[in-house]
């Protein structure tokens, strides 16, 4: 029987390499193997992404014994999109930034995740019918996942998570118990594995500058001063360079601020001691501490962000 037809529909599941997502496709595997045989993982590659993103991916495919494909959004070809198989250094970000005259990504007008994850997902999907797993949890009721809203409406979501009623804490237990534990960049960032995500926090730009000084230079360069005298920056009122010279100051007061909310048996250092990490700038002993981690958890999960990136 011809597969993507309403009779017998492909079931795909996106990884974004966050842990709802990744804690999913362990779930369906665990709990739901007859669906796992037929499902299609797949990855909307921004080419924005951390290099820990990468790593968790490889560690996923191994976990579990398929492959996730990567797609990548390719504005200028026919097919809109492309099969990125090993490296691939093309930065669709910047050929729709030309598409936009500029104007950068923000809460209120999130074009990056609509061009480049949803309309992604679309061209790749086609006309087919499809059974979308996605990884919202039975404590988030706010939330709704993407379905195909064109004629065909072909795209339905399905969430295994609300179904069986599982929580937060259950997805950190599948990955804790999986051996793979929470992806890497989880140490000290809230939300998205992209580099530039608009929907970091000041603290989490500081990190970046300190840790990842390549990539907040990147992010900096698209911070442009237009002809008409309009200023595009990440962070409203704020140019990435304010952040890159107070970064060491933002992190101090903000690990001085959290560790008041904390129980410090929890954590491997001292306030001392993780202020002297920051002031001899040792910020990847600091990040591997988890710690950090640690310190953002004191306020609880960060609900900003959305679906198609953060689960």
């Amino acid at each position: 029987m011809k597969i993507g037809t309403k009779e017998n529909p492909r079931h795909i599941c996106g990884i974004s390499g966050g842990k709802d997502s990744s804690a999913l496709a362990i779930h369906i595997k665990e709990a739901m193997p007859e669906i796992f045989e037929l499902l299609e993982f797949f990855f909307t590659d921004t080419g924005a992404e951390l290099p820990e993103v990468y790593e968790y991916l490889d560690k996923m495919e191994k976990y579990l014994g398929k492959s996730i494909l990567r797609i990548k959004a390719d504005p200028n070809s026919n097919n809109k999109y492309k099969i990125v198989d090993g490296e691939d250094g093309s930065n669709p970000f910047d050929e729709l930034l030309v598409k936009f005259k500029g104007f950068l990504p923000a809460p209120n007008a999130r074009w990056c995740t609509r061009e480049m994850k949803i309309k992604t997902m679309e061209e790749w999907i086609g006309e087919d019918y499809c059974i979308s797993y996605v990884g919202i949890r039975a404590d988030e009721p706010q939330r709704e996942g993407y379905e195909a809203k064109g004629k065909n409406k072909n795209i339905k979501a399905v969430f295994p998570y609300r179904d069986d009623g599982l929580i937060l804490q259950d997805i950190y237990n599948i990955l804790e118990n999986s051996g793979l534990g929470l992806p890497g960049y989880y140490k000290w960032r809230t939300r998205s594995g992209c580099y530039f995500c608009f929907y970091q926090r000041r603290v989490e730009w500081a990190i970046l500058a300190l840790l990842y000084p390549e990539w907040f230079e990147e992010a900096k360069k698209y911070e442009t001063q237009h002809a008409d005298g309009r200023m595009y920056t990440w962070i409203k009122e704020k140019p990435l360079e304010y952040i890159k010279e107070n970064a060491e100051d933002i992190l101090i007061r903000y690990i001085k601020k959290q560790y008041k909310k904390v129980n410090e048996c929890e954590l491997i250092h001292s306030l001392d001691e993780l202020i002297k990490l920051v002031q001899k700038e040792q910020i990847r002993e600091l990040i591997d501490s988890w710690d950090l981690k640690k310190l953002h958890d004191a306020d609880g999960e960060n609900k900003e962000g959305c679906t198609i990136c953060a689960i």
